[in-house]
């Protein structure tokens, strides 16, 4: 069984995915004049972080960390423009916003997360 803060964090990793491909529909739409690598990659990544999280496989939590350490970075990078662009609330608000960053990345890190993602190899063939 999959425990709630895993799901609620896959949940939050999907619409991370949805907001993407809406992202990706509209530039293939021509909505939008945006290059389309990025949002591709965001898709990709919290596609594949939404669907492992819930395998409990390892190789997801390192995928979500990693995930989550780049959205920190690009929070806070949105947070200076925004504060270099004359909004300092906006940007404020940007970095208490990177905060959720922080918190999933050390939540991941917990010895007893960490223990639900370990490899089990069973003793019976």
């Amino acid at each position: 069984m999959v425990p709630w803060s895993i799901a609620v964090l896959s949940v939050g990793y999907g619409v991370l995915a949805t907001v993407s491909l809406a992202t990706v529909w509209k530039i293939l739409g021509g909505a939008v004049d945006r290059p389309l690598i990025w949002p591709v990659a965001w898709l990709a990544l919290s596609t594949t972080v939404m669907c492992g999280l819930p395998l409990l496989k390892s190789w997801a939590r390192r995928l979500a960390i990693a995930g989550s350490v780049a959205l920190l970075v690009t929070t806070l990078a949105v947070a200076g423009a925004l504060v270099a662009s004359g909004r300092p609330g906006l940007g404020l608000a940007a970095t208490l916003g990177a905060g959720v960053h922080v918190l999933i990345i050390r939540y991941l890190q917990r010895p007893s997360v960490k223990a639900w993602f370990t490899e089990k190899v069973s003793d019976t063939f």
